[in-house]
């Protein structure tokens, strides 16, 4: 993936397909520690334009291949 991060409080991620356009983004808190729950990962995966929270679970797994998962955020764009 083509990822950026950003900010100076919560991290921002942008994510780019090879055409440097931002497909998706996520944030992470730097703040306390939390365990990445049900909820959170739904939510990642929505702010990332997955389908499924499982398909979250397979791109950190790295199960998911990096053309599958563009091709899932650029289909949810």
């Amino acid at each position: 993936m083509m990822v950026e991060r950003k900010g100076s409080g919560d991290w921002w991620y942008l994510v780019r397909n090879d055409n440097g356009i931002v497909v998706a983004s996520t944030s992470l808190s730097r703040g306390a520690k939390h365990t990445l729950g049900p909820n959170r990962v739904s939510q990642m995966a929505r702010q990332l334009r997955l389908n499924k929270p499982q398909h979250f679970i397979d791109l950190i797994s790295c199960t998911l291949s990096r053309e599958d998962a563009l091709k899932i955020m650029e289909d949810n764009l």
